[in-house]
């Protein structure tokens, strides 16, 4: 039931958008909610084994829904996505279950602090690759636009793919399998994530590119999320690299 209101929402929102029938890209923005929204609410069956229809996510999906759709609007309206986090990190901070699968706001300094490390080596890796060898520019042509796209990450992208992949999908199959095989089957199905992202250019040199910097990140977060018990290290450094990769233009 989850799945398929997931679907008719991006199909909905594509279709306004192809359509015209909303002004702006608001289609887009109700799609990439439902995008968003979907994985949500996959991560908590798996966490929890229940309907996601519960206070707290329908709450978080609620935010990410109405930052979706304000940032398309309004520039500024990206500050709504960082209520996302905020909203289940407080509806869920009391469930063992949530608990279970790295989801909590603290962790060790150290960790914390090799998330963060790790993640900014890999974007200023890539911003170093990528100009040097594709020719692609490091620029911030526009502070707001850039800040936008953080706030994106912050709040959908990089929550998203903590939640899901190395959050309740690592969780559950490392509790099962040692944790190379775990690990790696997470790590693939957040890199299949990106490679069907229509917003990830089509040039085979970007998508070997994603292919080669998302299973670096995949890993070293899952390694982040075992060492530590908590999702929070592996977030730091997935907001770090993008923060790092918005700064890239043809």
């Amino acid at each position: 039931m989850a799945g398929a209101a997931t679907l008719a929402l991006i199909a909905a929102g594509l279709v306004a958008e192809i359509s015209g029938a909303l002004p702006g890209h608001v289609g887009r923005g109700v799609a990439s909610a439902a995008v968003h929204g979907g994985f949500l609410a996959a991560g908590w069956m798996m966490a929890t084994d229940r309907a996601p229809w519960h206070g707290p996510l329908l709450w978080s999906m609620g935010a990410l829904a109405a930052a979706s759709v304000a940032s398309r609007v309004t520039e500024w309206g990206a500050l709504l996505y960082l209520l996302p986090p905020a909203v289940l990190l407080l509806g869920g901070r009391q469930s063992p279950e949530l608990r279970a699968i790295g989801w909590r706001a603290t962790a060790g300094l150290r960790h914390a602090a090799l998330g963060l490390a790790g993640g900014a080596f890999l974007g200023i890796h890539l911003l170093i690759s990528a100009s040097f060898t594709l020719g692609y520019a490091v620029s911030l042509a526009s502070p707001a636009q850039y800040l936008s796209a953080v706030a994106y990450d912050v709040g959908a992208n990089g929550l998203t793919a903590e939640w899901l992949f190395r959050g309740a999908l690592f969780s559950r199959l490392w509790r099962r399998w040692p944790f190379w095989p775990a690990a790696s089957l997470s790590t693939a199905m957040a890199v299949a994530r990106y490679l069907v992202d229509p917003a990830l250019p089509a040039a085979i040199e970007v998508r070997v590119g994603a292919v080669f910097y998302t299973a670096l990140l995949g890993v070293g977060a899952c390694a982040l999320r075992a060492e530590s018990g908590s999702l929070l290290p592996g977030y730091l450094g997935t907001i770090a690299f993008f923060a790092a990769y918005r700064l890239l233009s043809p």
